[in-house]
């Protein structure tokens, strides 16, 4: 793996109404990074990402793609582009169009995110290791905080095991909610155990995480779970479950970080007027590669 960012993140702010987003341009050359959309932190009893029938939601797979964005009342909408792979294209452009705004409320402003590079493990001195049993594929071992299939390659995951060297004082187990009828979850496996099955067809449908040991509370972990069929799941904590939002959906990626534990600190992004928050501008800061424009309306 080199040193580019697997992936840019963006967020953008919409109004009450209806929305197609588009996605319009990526790579000159090559493959286009895949887009995954949903509500951002905070929008997401009020903001809703309809994708085609069978597509999963929130999912643009290339140029040409587009989705609905319903929003009940002004919110943020997340936007990440996902390298197909090492060494091709991260830069996208999509564009959002309005059908139906209720222009008498004026958009929340959000500030565009920073790329967000994987990040090192030599830097970090922890080295997690997840492997997972892939449907069709076998064992496959991914570093932290990369895709075990996922929203590029998405296939149903029957089982998982955390590797690598973890902080002294530290470890992580997992319980394993297996696709059975009904579901049933297993017992708790420690880390360097298997938790889930191999060669039975039978997908996980669920996960749950919990740090352990006398250095737990100094550390997070970061999860994220595409199940099929829904947008991704992300969850942060000392202990994280997740579970599709069917009874049995099946487990098609999964991710997992190791981080310090650290107080959030609020956006002090100052507002901006409602004149510009309407302008047909893109939202985006210079260093990110996510470039999402806003249309204006017609009468």
């Amino acid at each position: 793996m080199n040193d580019e960012a697997l992936e840019s993140a963006t967020t953008t702010s919409v109004g009450r109404g209806l929305y197609l987003l588009r996605y319009v341009s990526g790579a000159v050359s090559g493959r286009s990074p895949v887009a995954i959309v949903r509500p951002a932190p905070g929008s997401e009893p009020f903001i809703e990402v309809i994708s085609a029938p069978g597509v999963v939601s929130g999912f643009l797979a290339r140029p040409g793609d587009c989705l609905v964005v319903r929003a009940e009342q002004p919110g943020s909408l997340s936007v990440k582009l996902i390298r197909q792979n090492s060494g091709e294209s991260i830069d996208a452009t999509l564009r959002l169009e309005p059908i139906a705004v209720d222009a008498s409320v004026a958009p929340t402003p959000a500030r565009a995110v920073e790329p967000a590079p994987l990040r090192r493990e030599a830097e970090s001195g922890i080295q997690l290791r997840l492997c997972g049993h892939v449907a069709r594929r076998g064992d496959v071992e991914v570093s932290a905080a990369q895709w075990v299939a996922g929203p590029g390659a998405p296939a149903a995951i029957e089982g998982i095991e955390i590797r690598g060297a973890f902080p002294a004082g530290v470890r992580i187990e997992t319980q394993a909610l297996v696709a059975t009828n009904p579901p049933r979850w297993l017992d708790w496996a420690s880390a360097g155990a298997f938790a889930g099955t191999r060669g039975r067809a039978m997908p996980l449908a669920g996960l749950r995480l919990r740090l352990a040991g006398e250095a737990a509370s100094r550390y997070v972990l970061r999860a994220d779970a595409l199940f099929l069929g829904s947008a991704i799941v992300t969850r942060r904590g000392r202990e994280v479950e997740l579970v599709g939002s069917g009874a049995a959906d099946p487990l098609v990626g999964f991710r997992l970080d190791i981080e310090p534990a650290s107080p959030v600190v609020a956006d002090s992004a100052p507002p901006l007027s409602a004149g510009a928050a309407n302008s047909a501008v893109t939202e985006k800061q210079a260093a990110s590669r996510v470039r999402v424009f806003r249309s204006s309306s017609h009468a």
